[in-house]
């Protein structure tokens, strides 16, 4: 019925030949211009690369757990534990204690000084319920001073 006439495709002409062949030419190549002004940026970048310590001061870093030798807490009110409450085994105290916990141990200090290992705490525990620390200590007896034992 109808017949489309079939158009022969043409053959490029002699300028999109010559662009055909600059554009491959130019392929990859940077202008002159463009270099200079990434020069430029690259080196105003490394003037004002200074390099700044944004970590906290040293008055207020916090050591971490591997460089302390352990941390200790007050515990006021009377420590229950497996539905017993813990006594001191030497004086009977039953409340006023220190916590510590040193590298996977846990302690308790009773306020006349008697320590005793205690098993049926551990570091998840202890972690539960310290809070923050709010100062550390060279030695063990100041920190005791600190917590007012």
């Amino acid at each position: 019925m109808f017949h489309r006439i079939r158009r022969r495709a043409k053959e490029p002409s002699e300028a999109q030949r010559r662009f055909v062949e600059m554009a491959a030419k130019m392929q990859g190549q940077v202008p002159s211009a463009v270099e200079r002004a990434w020069a430029e940026r690259d080196r105003e970048r490394s003037e004002s690369a200074v390099v700044v310590d944004d970590f906290l001061p040293t008055e207020l870093r916090v050591p971490s757990h591997d460089q302390v030798d352990g941390m200790m807490m007050p515990w006021k009110q009377p420590l229950v534990l497996d539905g017993e409450m813990a006594a001191c085994a030497e004086c009977g105290a039953y409340r006023d204690w220190l916590i510590l916990s040193t590298r996977g141990e846990i302690w308790l200090r009773c306020r006349a000084g008697h320590q005793q290992r205690e098993t049926r705490i551990d570091t998840a525990w202890y972690n539960r319920h310290s809070g923050p620390a709010d100062a550390t200590h060279a030695t063990f007896e100041d920190c005791l001073r600190h917590l007012g034992h």
